[in-house]
């Protein structure tokens, strides 16, 4: 069987754009892992608020505990109190959320009763996450957030 050759599909304009002239500003890529790399992650933005570099970040991507870690940071970002380039509420507003979701075991319990009881695993741990108010925004938030970089 001959394969046919990869042609990229084209971009609508507006994406295009972002490709040919990315923004100005850090990028920070939080990675996957799961409850250690939530930790992992944690330490990182612990140190880069130590750093001052924390607030110089423009964009952040994750992925799986990466992203539990990133959606903490996102809901706190505008409570943040930074002072000359730090937040002086970083632990607090951050690392105790973190830390409170990290001793938790949310998933086991999840698994079982999804296998026990009529229901997902993945709605039982939704739920889970909703009520340690991990899970905060929405969509809406999301969308809202393509107009790009905010102002500090």
């Amino acid at each position: 069987m001959r394969r046919r050759p990869f042609r990229p599909r084209r971009l609508p304009r507006d994406e295009q754009e972002a490709f040919d002239a990315p923004a100005a500003g850090t990028g920070l890529c939080l990675s996957g892992g799961g409850y250690r790399a939530m930790l992992f992650h944690l330490g990182a933005l612990w140190r880069l608020n130590e750093l001052r570099q924390l607030q110089r970040v423009a964009r952040v991507s994750s992925v799986s505990g990466g992203s539990i870690t990133a959606g903490v940071l996102a809901l706190a970002w505008d409570d943040l109190a930074f002072e000359n380039g730090r937040a002086t509420n970083f632990v607090g507003a951050v690392v105790e959320p973190v830390r409170r979701l990290a001793g938790r075991t949310i998933d086991v319990p999840a698994i079982l009763l999804g296998m026990l009881l009529p229901g997902s695993s993945g709605n039982r741990i939704a739920s889970s996450y909703d009520r340690r108010r991990v899970r905060k925004f929405g969509r809406e938030d999301l969308q809202r957030d393509r107009a790009g970089a905010r102002e500090s």
